[in-house]
Order: C-alpha cells, then sequence, then structure tokens
C-alpha cells in the first residue's frame, strides 16, 4: 500500500494518520488491538477527549521513552504509520470473519453422471452460462474489476468476495460496519447502474425520477451515464455487449443439445440467446410464459430480472435459475387455476372502485428443486423462496407472468431444526404447536405469494397513465408490491379455507410461518449499506406491527418470565383481510403519501415499538442463515 499523510489542524497540534480509504480506528478499537499485537502505546482519555487519534493522545505501555519510537516533535512517525496499518488490518480482517461467520455453509449437489447425453449437456451449458452471468452481474454491481486486486488477499477476504459477489458485507451485524471489506484499500460501494462520480442515494434516485427524461434513464434495462454534464441511458449491450454475446452463444450452444421432447425449452434458450444481444426481452418472455411443468422436465430463466440489488431499486439485475420440475406442484396447479378469475374477483371487490379486475390469465406455481442459481439468483445469505416474472413487458401487463416455488432450499433435517429453535425463541408454545415439520404449508404460503404477484394492483397497472414506478420509485413501489403479495398470501389462505381446499388446522400453519418468516427478515435490519429500503424487511415490520395493533398478535411473558409473541388465530383473518385492502387501495389509487405513511409507521415511527425489533435482533442474531452453494456433477 502507498502511504501517503493526511494533515488535519486541532486546537493544539497538528495530527497526521496514514491516509487511506479506511475509516479512523475508535479508541476502544485501537487500545484493543494494540494490546493484542504488542504495541506498546495506549490511547489515553486522560485529555478532551476527540473521534480520531492525536499524537498528544498516546501514552506509552512500560519503558516511557517507548513513545519516541511513534510520536517525534509532536508527529507520528513512519513507525507508527505502519504499526497504524496493521492495526487497521487486524480490524478489517476481525470484520470480514464476523460477516463470513453469519453463514452456514450448504450445499446443493445435482448429480447428473448417469443421465442421457442430453441432460448432460444441458447441465454443463447451464454452468457454462452461469459463470458469464456471475461477470455480467459482477459489472452491474461495480465489483467486476475489483476481483484484479484479490490476488495477494487473504484466504477468508477471498471468500467473502466470490461468497457476497464483491468485496462488501451483506450480513445483518456487519453490513454497516465501514471496516467489513474484502479488500484492504477499502473500495466504495458503487453500482455500475449510475454515474461512479455521483453519490448514489436516495437524491441521485429522486433526481432521476423527476428528469423529463426519467422513462429512459429508469428503464430496467439500461444504465446512466453522464456526456457533457447530462445524464444519458444506454443500453445493456451498449454497456456489456462483448459479454452478453458471450452468454448468448452458450444459451443457443445448450440449445442445440435439446431433442424434440424438449421443444419448449428449446425455443426459450433461443429467444433468451437473442434478448442477450438485443436487449429485447419480448421474444424471450413469451416463449417463457409457454414453458410450463407439463411440456417441459425443466425450469430455466436466463435474463436482467430483479432489481433488489440497484440503489435505486430501478435496474434488473443478471440471474440464471436452473432446476427440475417438481411434479408434486400439478395437483395444486390443477385445483388453483379454475379459481385464478375468481381470486382475481375477489380482490377486485375488497379493494373497491379504484380497482377494476383484469384477466386472469398467469400460470400457477410450478414447484421446482433448483440446480444452480447464478449472478442475483445466487443470494450470499439465504436464497429466493418464490418469483413471478417477468416483471415488465407485454406478458407482465397481460397478466401472463409464470411462477415458481423452490423446494429443496432449506427443507434439510439440520434447517429444520434451526427454524424450530428460532420459532422457540419468538413465540409462545401454543404458537409453536403450529409450526408444521411438513413442507406444505411453507410451499402453500410462497405459492400463493407469488400468485398474488398477478392478483390486484400490479407492476403494469396505470394510475393516470403513470406506472407503479413512475409514481412511487423504484425503493417505494418494491416494498410495496412485496407486501401487497405477503399480505395477500394470507388474505387467500382465508379465501381456500371457505372453498374447502384447506382446513383451518393448515391454515394455522401458513399463518404460522408467516409470522416466523417475518421475524427472519426484521433481523435483518430496514435498510441496506447504501441507504436503500430491504422489501421483505420492512414489509415485514408493517405485518407485524399492524397485527399487533389489530390484536391478531400479542407480546407477552411466557412461564419462564421471557416475554414472546403470540398469534390470536380467530383473529387474523380480520386483520389480515384490513391490512390488504389498505395497501391494495394505496396501489390502485397511486397513493404516495398513504404508502409512505403506512410503511414509515412501523419501520420508523409510532408503530416500530409494536414490532420489537431489538428483541427480534438481539434473540435470532445468533443464528446463521444458509449460505447456499452448487455442484453439479456431469
Amino acid at each position: 500500500m502507498k502511504l501517503l499523510f493526511l494533515f488535519a489542524a486541532s486546537l493544539w497540534m497538528f495530527c497526521a494518520l496514514p491516509a487511506s480509504a479506511a475509516p479512523a480506528l475508535s479508541q476502544e478499537d485501537f487500545n484493543r488491538l494494540a494490546a493484542r499485537q504488542g504495541l506498546p502505546l495506549l490511547w489515553s482519555s486522560a485529555g478532551s477527549a476527540t473521534a480520531t487519534l492525536r499524537p498528544g493522545d498516546l501514552s506509552p505501555v512500560g519503558e516511557a521513552d517507548a513513545l519516541s519510537l511513534y510520536v517525534r516533535d509532536g508527529r507520528f512517525t513512519e513507525e507508527f504509520d505502519r504499526a497504524y496499518l496493521s492495526l487497521v488490518g487486524a480490524r478489517r480482517l476481525e470484520a470480514v470473519r464476523k460477516e463470513l461467520d453469519q453463514g452456514r455453509p450448504a450445499l446443493i449437489v445435482s448429480d447428473f453422471r448417469s443421465a442421457p447425453e442430453a441432460d448432460r449437456k444441458l447441465a454443463r451449458g447451464m454452468q457454462a452460462v452461469g459463470r458469464t452471468i456471475e461477470e455480467l452481474y459482477a459489472m452491474q454491481k461495480g465489483s467486476f474489476l475489483l476481483r484484479k486486486d484479490l490476488t495477494a488477499a487473504d484466504p477468508e477476504s477471498r471468500a467473502l468476495f466470490e461468497r457476497n459477489h464483491g468485496p462488501w458485507c451483506e450480513a445483518p451485524d456487519t453490513e454497516h460496519d465501514p471496516f467489513c471489506n474484502a479488500l484492504p484499500s477499502f473500495p466504495a460501494r458503487i453500482s455500475d447502474a449510475y454515474p461512479a462520480d455521483m453519490k448514489q442515494d436516495d437524491a441521485l434516485c429522486e433526481a432521476l425520477k423527476t428528469h423529463p427524461d426519467s422513462k429512459s434513464l429508469l428503464d430496467p434495462f439500461t444504465v446512466v451515464r453522464r456526456k457533457e454534464g447530462r445524464f444519458a441511458a444506454l443500453s445493456l449491450t451498449e454497456a456489456y455487449g462483448e459479454k452478453m454475446r458471450a452468454a448468448a452463444r452458450e444459451l443457443r450452444a445448450a440449445a442445440q443439445s435439446q431433442g424434440p421432447e424438449e421443444e419448449a425449452l428449446k425455443a426459450y434458450l433461443l429467444a433468451a440467446a437473442r434478448g442477450f444481444e438485443t436487449n429485447d426481452w419480448s421474444a424471450a418472455d413469451e416463449a417463457w410464459s409457454r414453458m410450463n411443468g407439463r411440456n417441459s422436465r425443466w425450469y430455466l430463466r436466463a435474463a436482467p430480472d430483479e432489481v433488489y440489488f440497484d440503489p435505486c431499486q430501478e435496474k434488473a439485475g443478471f440471474a440464471l435459475a436452473f432446476a427440475r420440475i417438481d411434479k408434486a406442484s400439478l395437483a395444486w396447479q390443477d385445483r388453483l387455476s379454475p379459481l385464478r378469475q375468481e381470486m382475481e374477483d375477489a380482490v377486485a371487490a375488497l379493494i373497491g372502485p379504484a380497482y377494476k379486475a383484469r384477466k386472469a390469465l398467469f400460470g400457477l406455481p410450478d414447484f421446482i428443486e433448483i440446480v444452480l442459481n447464478s449472478g442475483d439468483s445466487r443470494h450470499p445469505l439465504g436464497g429466493v423462496a418464490g418469483q413471478s416474472l417477468p416483471n415488465w413487458g407485454k406478458v407482465a401487463q397481460e397478466s401472463r407472468r409464470r411462477t415458481m416455488v423452490m423446494t429443496n432450499l432449506g427443507d434439510d433435517p439440520e434447517s429444520r431444526r434451526i427454524r424450530r429453535e428460532k420459532g422457540a425463541q419468538m413465540v409462545d408454545a401454543s404458537t409453536l404447536a403450529n409450526l408444521s415439520d411438513e413442507r406444505e404449508p411453507d410451499l402453500l404460503q410462497v405459492l400463493l405469494h407469488e400468485a398474488a404477484h398477478n392478483l390486484g394492483p400490479h407492476s403494469d397497472s396505470l394510475v393516470d397513465g403513470k406506472s407503479p414506478s413512475e409514481l412511487f420509485g423504484g425503493r417505494l413501489e418494491t416494498v410495496l408490491e412485496e407486501l401487497k403479495a405477503e399480505t395477500l398470501s394470507l388474505w387467500y389462505a382465508d379465501f381456500l379455507v371457505r372453498k374447502g381446499l384447506l382446513t383451518q388446522a393448515r391454515e394455522r400453519e401458513i399463518y404460522t410461518y408467516g409470522v416466523l418468516w417475518c421475524f427472519g427478515h426484521i433481523q435483518q435490519g430496514m435498510f441496506s449499506a447504501t441507504g436503500s429500503p430491504k422489501p421483505y424487511s420492512q414489509l415485514a415490520a408493517v405485518q407485524i406491527g399492524s397485527f399487533m395493533e389489530a390484536g391478531a398478535l400479542v407480546w407477552k411473558p411466557g412461564p419462564d418470565g421471557v416475554e414472546r409473541f403470540g398469534i390470536v388465530y380467530e383473529r387474523m383473518p380480520a386483520a389480515v383481510e384490513d391490512l390488504a385492502r389498505k395497501i391494495g387501495r394505496i396501489k390502485a389509487s397511486g397513493d404516495v403519501s398513504g404508502a409512505k405513511e403506512l410503511i414509515d409507521r412501523y419501520v420508523s415511527g409510532p408503530g416500530a415499538a409494536a414490532v420489537h425489533m431489538r428483541e427480534i435482533v438481539e434473540r435470532l442474531s445468533r443464528f446463521p442463515k444458509n449460505t447456499y452453494s452448487y455442484t453439479l456433477l456431469y
């Protein structure tokens, strides 16, 4: 590391700490790490307290003349500079290890060695596509060029970089720690979706939203650049064309390996390849909508889709999801498909005149067993439980999305044991008794969540000619849409009870799963390190807070004197319906102030106390989340 010196004036002397991108050590960290490394110095608090270490704040430990090696003529020496940077490195490595320890390694192994040749070729092809998608996603996140700096990095830092798609930390206890970075140069978190020389915060997002060219600048398939002081939108192919063309070649090669029994898959692979060449995803979405669990054994999606990674939550991140179809989903598709229009009409009646029912043509979710997640689909912690895609375009507008529920993530015995332990920390015994170890309640709740993305006001519903993103902005709309889907998933559980398709016992299990799911996301915090809202965390706070206020959840002491949540199941249907109606009317009418008021109330306002965030974080932080890796044998 090249050493520079930054001089800052104090009231009584000059101080010169080694200049670097690293944050300054606190007094506590300096003294703790100095003692650990045998550095004979103590940052004394005898004088006036300061946030930045000054030469006059140092006292020698042991021999009185020890200080002369580190401070001379009222200034820090080069020996001190070297020692200080060593302490910074130790502090960084502590944070890196703490970040990694918040994940529990989990491996998904898919063995194709005895499979037909076409399947082995498909697996080999998808692994190649996955590697390219990983590189494209790293480009979007701004971490691709930083990989070269890993050459001399320690093993823990390399592991963090690979797990997190870059050097920045994502886990709840370290996400906001300024020392948590895989690289000793401490690169800032700068997305490639926006100009690198601008602060990527809410002010930038708002400026783009209100810009005369906002439609092109906030198009999900563009990046924003500045040319001659003005914003300009470049297509993804303009920004990443060479790497996108590589993905297209790999997708096209995979298509050629498939026979006539996989015509739907082959059509999608070819259409997706064309999308990577043109940045026009409409043909791929059409082919995608025609592919299902009855005409293919595979689930495959390769495209830029979700916006959660993006500071403004407007730009679509490159992702690959490759999975086998779990035929168990077909039975639920047969039960629910005839009810799609009735489900749409029911939510329209709930919302009232602000929303008019549409034709419900979407496909009910496929259950899938994931083989490989890459790019934005491969999360540092946890995994995608379900998805409904695409988010934009004609297929979305006409409610013809395809949805899925992953069945093999978090379903191992160890994951279920940990889930029950976490539940025991948060809910009373009578509630925990309704936590099922069967897969169906969990899968049904996720299935209904993904179906609900296609019901009621959605991402392409217009209010006065404006889309939800234009009305609410990407950040607020993302939270609002996920809140709608999650709340309707619970509302439709009661709908299915009335239809005779669910028992009340199963409904209670779905409610229990939903509430415990909320706790897990609340534990991860409300905002990312960039200041953007975490959609699932914020919707979870809204649900828990509103259910508490409705009396459907209570906070009470147990026999051991520890306070926990308890679900009042008899009150849940009415509480869910009230919240669903409120959200639906906000979305249908484009009520921006109503949306902000609802969310802010429970995230940071007067309703936040009812959520008991502090207790949730304290009790659940000791449980690591699964970090999934994928192995394909062919």
